[in-house]
């Protein structure tokens, strides 16, 4: 805008200039034409011309005369003939010769004049008077002259006049051009006055602006909350605001003048200040200056160290660098984060305490519900009366529905934490069913309740999913409804609608018991929610099974909905999509009485420290036809199996002395007799607690206490049938897990690679330990990949940029080029583990 005025200026200037050289030119030649015109020479020497004529014609009657009367004197005639020479020379010299100028008709006539002058000369001055002959020869030439001197004589009259009229028109248009010159000057003189005055009046405004601004901002900087500090290239400050003042505690007349240096940047952090500011002047490339807003440390006047939220931004006053950093004091900040912090650890450990609590009492109760379940199928093999195996019926039954109870607590703490995971496999449907009634129909008879099953014949089939959690829901379900029936019975009915590829599932269980509240009905699927009947029994104690049932249904995209409660009694209603399992040729889902077939004996080692899970569990094999040989530890396992050769090896995972976990990692790292064996691992914990680690150690099958008699038949089956079955060693982390879930592959795979490569940069970064002299910067690259490696499940690696980030903040930091290659074996590690959950081409698909 400035430019563009100055150019109008200076264009408007240019065009007065040239207008005042102009009129100065033409006012400069006025008096020189009006000289010309005002000659009275002019008049004269047109008279003069006109002169010849009269002259000539004198002369003629005088030499006439004198031939005629020889009355004149010889001097007479001579003064006469000078007198008509003088008058010829008028016309070749002075103005007369401008008049006639070039004219041709002009020429000719002064040729013959010319030729006259000449001749009259010689013979007036011939020796001897002028008389006789010569007078004679002087009177023919006179004669012969008049005509040419007449005709010249008008001539020049002629062009006398039209040369006059000539400059007049000249002079004329002379002062009209002025004229319009000088009027043009006034007219543009007027047009500039307008803008300069328009021009003034905008400059007027615009300065009344820029006051205000001025003020406004002044005011801003004054009143703003963060500290403003400015300063010039050479770190002095030339600025101090109010809010810096509070902050640092120096006054504004007493820190200006004075650098940031030797001011309130702590000591430690001076020398990566200078070499900042220095690179960043010398090089132009930034870090912190135009970074956005970063954490450091600050100093007060005081001496106090403090954390404060800088950002600094540049501006150019002239050719220098102006450099303006916002400070805003966070110290309330971080002692409220660490406040919160602080609450979380609190909570964090109460809640791993009550999940710790809720893992050891369920891993003590399951111990010894292994042997009473193991007890109770040994004695199902036994010869029993009718009332005995009734009775063991109920025994097992009872048994089962506590190890849900057991389990539910265990799956709370899994919940929580999010590490509940679900199994998928091929089930039927119709078996599923027939052995939740197995199950429960002796508990209801029991009560002389009634306990049905009803199945659509389209869900006589195979489905994928996890059958354990929905035999796990079911059992909440249909236990809670015998619970809370007296009379009558409870029904479940199975339904669903089957499609191409998937299908939706639907369990009603209806029972005619004491029905809910409607006041009470939102609250049964809250945790430790258990509901009182009239006489103020508690039908149930933990109040965790349908708030469980829900939240495992809601994981497998389904949910648990309380669809009718009255006083007749409630129906609960599970609905769920699975998948289509491929049907399988000669599917039989009607029960069959035929045996199991033979299993070949083998030769076992189970290896145990509970004497009661040893025995039970050697009971139960030994009744199967097997060779059975036990250990008490994983020290005793490799001794046993440097002597023996084992077919199956059923490995407990938490044992003194020596774990399950080191013992397989021993078995199949010493290449000895059985390092190929089939290792079973056991636990009661959860299955999902050690399943990673069971995957590490070699563990070819994993099972959770207590173990029974018909899986034992079906481990051996498959290791009849040569293909046994593994774990699944594509386990990957959850958070990862969760972010595929969430974003899907090709984010996730695109976040990968982005992540990777701005590693790559760090790691590489690190080998120069000039590039990161300042540790706060590397500190926070760091804390950066640190958290893209949690977001991505890699822990191993987030805890390496954890350390190095703690050194860097420390300043303790060691060798950079050792921690890059520290970093490289991690990264590769990570990268592998990404790219098995996510191949590379995964973005693209």
């Amino acid at each position: 805008m400035k430019t563009g005025l100055n150019r109008y200026r200076l264009a408007i200037f240019a065009g007065i200039l040239v207008l005042i050289v102009l009129l100065a030119a033409m006012a400069a030649n006025l008096p020189s034409q009006l000289r010309e015109l005002s000659r009275a020479a002019e008049d004269n020497l047109q008279w003069s011309i006109t002169q010849i004529d009269t002259e000539f014609a004198n002369l003629d009657a005088a030499i006439s005369r004198q031939i005629a009367t020889q009355s004149l004197p010889e001097e007479n005639i001579r003064l006469r003939v000078d007198i008509a020479l003088s008058r010829l020379a008028i016309i070749n010299s002075g103005r007369s010769a401008e008049i006639f100028g070039d004219s041709e008709e002009a020429r000719l006539l002064i040729e013959p004049i010319n030729d006259f002058a000449d001749a009259a000369i010689a013979l007036s001055d011939a020796p001897g008077p002028l008389a006789g002959d010569a007078l004679s020869e002087m009177q023919q030439l006179v004669s012969d002259v008049r005509p040419p001197v007449r005709d010249i004589a008008l001539l020049g009259v002629r062009l006398g006049a039209e040369q006059a009229e000539l400059r007049r028109t000249q002079f004329a248009s002379q002062l009209t051009r002025t004229g319009g010159i000088a009027m043009a000057l006034l007219v543009l003189m007027a047009i500039l006055m307008i803008v300069l005055d328009r021009l003034l009046r905008r400059a007027d405004h615009r300065d009344a602006e820029l006051s205000a601004s001025t003020k406004q901002l002044a005011s801003t900087v004054t009143a703003s909350l963060d500290a403003i500090v400015t300063a010039n290239e050479s770190g002095e400050i030339i600025d101090f605001n109010t809010s810096a003042e509070r902050v640092f505690g120096w006054k504004r007349d007493e820190i200006v003048g004075l650098t940031m240096e030797d001011t309130f940047i702590p000591h430690r952090m001076r020398d990566a200040h200078h070499n900042g500011m220095k690179r960043y002047l010398e090089t132009g490339t930034p870090r912190v200056v135009d970074a956005g807003r970063v954490e450091l440390a600050a100093l007060r006047k005081s001496g106090e160290e403090f954390p404060v939220e800088l950002n600094i931004t540049t501006t150019q006053s002239g050719t220098d660098t102006i450099f303006i950093a916002y400070i805003r004091d966070i110290s309330e900040r971080k002692i409220n984060e660490q406040k919160l912090i602080d609450a979380r650890d609190r909570a964090e450990r109460a809640d791993k305490a009550k999940s710790q609590f809720l893992t050891v009492m369920s891993h003590e109760m399951r111990t010894p519900l292994n042997g009473i379940l193991g007890v109770l199928d040994l004695l199902k093999t036994t010869s029993l009366s009718e009332e005995q195996g009734r009775y063991a019926k109920i025994a097992t039954s009872s048994s089962e529905v506590l190890l849900e109870h057991v389990n539910e607590a265990l799956d709370i703490t899994r919940i929580e934490n999010g590490r509940l995971q679900l199994t998928f496999q091929d089930f039927d449907l119709a078996d599923l069913m027939r052995g939740l009634m197995d199950v429960f129909v002796p508990l209801a008879q029991e009560k002389n309740l009634t306990c049905t099953l009803e199945i659509d014949a389209a869900m006589r089939q195979r489905f994928h999913g996890d059958s354990g959690r929905i035999r796990q829901i079911l059992t909440n379900l249909i236990g809670n409804a015998i619970k809370f029936t007296d009379e009558g019975g409870v029904h479940l009915h199975v339904s669903g609608i089957n499609g191409l590829k998937s299908s939706s599932l639907r369990f009603e269980v209806r029972d005619t018991g004491i029905g809910i509240p409607k006041d009470k009905q939102n609250q049964v699927f809250d945790d430790f929610v258990a509901l009182a009947n009239s006489s103020g029994r508690l039908n149930r104690g933990d109040g965790l099974g349908l708030a469980i049932s829900r939240r495992i249904a809601r994981a497998m995209d389904g949910d648990v909905t309380l669809t009718k409660s009255e006083d007749t009694g409630s129906t609960f209603t599970l609905t769920l999509s699975t998948l289509s399992a491929v049907p399988e040729e000669n599917t039989q889902s009607e029960p069959s009485d035929v045996a199991p077939p033979p299993v070949q004996p083998r030769n076992v080692l189970i290896v145990e420290d509970n004497s009661i899970n040893r025995s039970v569990l050697n009971g139960m094999l030994t009744a199967m036809g097997h060779d059975v040989v036990e250990a008490v530890n994983g020290v005793e396992c490799l001794k046993k199996a440097d002597e023996t050769v084992f077919d199956v090896i059923f490995m407990d995972i938490g044992m003194p002395v020596m774990d399950g976990i080191e013992a397989t990692q021993r078995l199949r790292a010493d290449q000895g007799p059985n390092a190929q064996t089939q290792i079973i691992g056991l636990t009661a914990h959860g299955r999902e607690e050690f399943r990673e680690q069971a995957v590490a150690a070699g563990m070819n099958r994993f099972h959770t206490k207590p173990i029974r008699l018909d899986v034992l038949r079906s481990i051996f089956i498959e290791l009849a049938s040569g293909t046994p079955s593994r774990l699944d060693a594509e386990k990957f982390p959850e958070a990862l897990t969760e972010m595929i879930d969430l974003l899907g592959h090709a984010k996730v795979r695109a976040v990968a690679d982005t992540f990777f490569a701005e590693l790559k940069a760090l790691i590489a970064d690190l080998g120069d330990n000039a590039a990161h002299s300042d540790k706060t910067l590397l500190a926070e690259a760091v804390h950066k990949a640190k958290g893209a490696a949690s977001l991505l499940g890699q822990t191993e690696l987030q805890a390496k940029l954890g350390d190095l980030e703690h050194e860097a903040r420390s300043d303790a930091l060691g060798d950079l080029t050792a921690w890059a290659d520290a970093l490289v074996s991690s990264a590769q590690k990570a990268e592998q583990s990404i790219a098995k959950a996510i191949p590379p081409d995964s973005g693209t698909t």
